[in-house]
């Protein structure tokens, strides 16, 4: 179920993908946007933006979700090394 505060994360998500997406090819754009949530979202508003990959009817523009979906990879990894 999407709550309040994770469509409002999306919506952010959104919003930078559009700000950091113009003029870039879709990969280094969607590279852009996963390093700034990386740099500048606090480790919950990620675990809860990636948790809403696998929901239906989530409407992340295509660049968000190809960022959400390397930031997803990025915690996993992160997550293997730590333990």
């Amino acid at each position: 179920m999407l709550t309040n505060n994770d469509a409002n994360l999306i919506r952010m998500t959104n919003q930078i993908a559009t700000n950091l997406g113009g003029g870039r090819d879709e990969e280094t754009a969607a590279a852009a946007v996963c390093r700034h949530l990386e740099t500048f979202w606090a480790r919950p508003m990620k675990q809860r933006l990636v948790a809403n990959l696998a929901l239906e009817g989530v409407e992340f523009s295509p660049l968000a979700r190809r960022a959400t979906t390397l930031l997803a990879a990025k915690l996993s990894e992160q997550q293997s090394i730590t333990r």
